[in-house]
């Protein structure tokens, strides 16, 4: 139990929560958390209860407690992205602009934390600072999905009630998904992305893991404040169409399939219309941003001083995919780019009247942390694992997890991806889904 005093404030209340969650569980928390302010986590909350007690004023993230990834800058902390090759750098001197925005509008910081080293993975492993795995299937050691791993599991576990992550190619989804909980990647632009670690810029955003789609809307209310919040905006399904792309079912395992038409099954009854289509826009949008070598390339524009002073100091599975960034062609790359501004285009012709994708989030359920010893293995299903949810940063649109759920929790995830810039309406049509997938959902 915490050593902290009984208080009856929301933020003290929450911080002990997490807190009391942390000391329960030492071994999840000893690898998701990497740096921790407990003590001033509790005074800063005590003191927010205090100025609420006199004032009456509150953000909309009140009572909320805050984890943040190590790619993000906090005051004090060393933004190290989860590589021995920074742990030595200068601790930030200020929070970066997502950071603040959320401490502003409420939550109290208690911890950052684990990743994969710089973000370039999707299955949440660090062989630095160890790999977090998913506390739905303990027994099996599965991992819990990355980059954005240490969040998703802070979440998850309890010991924070938001994380604040990155996504390139799925890394607040996918972790999301295998932890359940729900995971959201912005459009472009949407939220202030100073002080985060880059990984490739054209396609990297701020994004959020909260336990529901309540707390992502939550949190995107504080992190884009400029747009105005209509909390009944959200109505139901009935009446919303929604597309479902015909390739994916091939991809999908026997689990995750027979999951993903039970969703879709729950929603048709509660009277969505869902159809099927082509959809070439999702389909090759991935396709053409590998073609083009377009992450591993900006990745290494960013990185290549750092590798030629100690290429050795990078992860084994991070450090030489980042290199091959040296022999991208620039003629490839730039084609990639353009192509991939003509699909956006594409995609919401595509799209017609419908108003989101459906896809599950990851075609399969979570590896087993040993059957990725082998480099192959491991190669294979970290592209398995982002290939529903990279098409959403290729063509920059906004998507979301819904956690999976069932009688024992589904280590997977129901991905509804909508239209650029249409942000806030696709976070009020997710909390329409959840609502009508209930406990299939929840």
């Amino acid at each position: 139990m915490s050593t902290f005093p009984e208080a009856a404030g929301p933020h003290a209340g929450a911080v002990r929560r997490c807190l009391d969650r942390i000391a329960a569980c030492p071994d999840m928390a000893g690898v998701a958390l990497l740096a921790r302010r407990d003590k001033d986590a509790m005074a800063e909350a005590l003191l927010r209860d205090a100025l609420a007690a006199l004032t009456g004023a509150q953000g909309p993230l009140a009572g909320r407690v805050l984890c943040v990834k190590a790619c993000f800058d906090v005051r004090g902390w060393v933004t190290h992205a989860g590589s021995r090759v920074l742990a030595d750098a200068p601790p930030a001197r200020e929070d970066g602009g997502a950071v603040a925005a959320l401490r502003a509008a409420g939550a109290v910081l208690l911890a950052q934390t684990n990743m994969t080293e710089f973000a370039y993975g999707a299955l949440g492993l660090n062989p630095w600072y160890g790999t977090p795995l998913t506390p739905l299937d303990p027994g099996a050691r599965r991992v819990a999905g990355g980059s954005s791993s240490g969040g998703a599991v802070a979440v998850a576990g309890a010991m924070a009630d938001l994380a604040l992550v990155s996504d390139t190619s799925g890394s607040a989804r996918i972790p999301a998904a295998f932890c359940g909980v729900a995971g959201f990647k912005p459009s472009q632009g949407r939220y202030d992305g100073r002080g985060m670690m880059r990984l490739a810029p054209s396609f990297d955003v701020p994004g959020v893991i909260a336990p529901d789609a309540q707390g992502c809307l939550l949190a995107d209310l504080a992190l884009a404040p400029h747009e105005a919040a209509d909390r009944a905006a959200h109505g139901g399904v009935r009446g919303r169409r929604y597309v479902v792309p015909r390739h994916v079912e091939a991809l999908l395992d026997a689990a995750v399939g027979e999951a993903f038409e039970q969703w879709l099954r729950r929603l048709r009854e509660a009277g969505a219309q869902v159809r099927r289509a082509a959809l070439p826009s999702v389909r090759l949008a991935g396709e053409i941003a590998r073609d083009g070598g377009m992450i591993a390339a900006e990745a290494y524009a960013l990185h290549a001083g750092r590798l030629a002073a100690g290429a050795a100091g990078y992860d084994p599975r991070v450090g030489p995919r980042i290199l091959l960034g040296a022999q991208a062609s620039a003629h490839r790359y730039a084609a990639a780019r353009l192509r991939l501004r003509e699909l956006r285009a594409q995609f919401d012709r595509e799209l017609d009247d419908a108003e989101a994708v459906l896809t599950p989030t990851v075609p399969m359920l979570p590896p087993r942390l040993a059957d990725l010893d082998d480099d192959a293995a491991y190669l294979r299903e970290n592209a398995r694992a982002f290939s529903l949810t990279e098409f959403a940063n290729r063509l920059d649109l906004p998507s979301i997890s819904l956690p999976g759920a069932g009688g024992a929790r589904l280590p997977a995830g129901l991905l509804v991806t909508g239209r650029r810039l249409r942000d806030r309406a696709l976070l009020h049509g997710a909390l329409a889904v959840q609502a009508a997938l209930g406990d299939a959902v929840s």
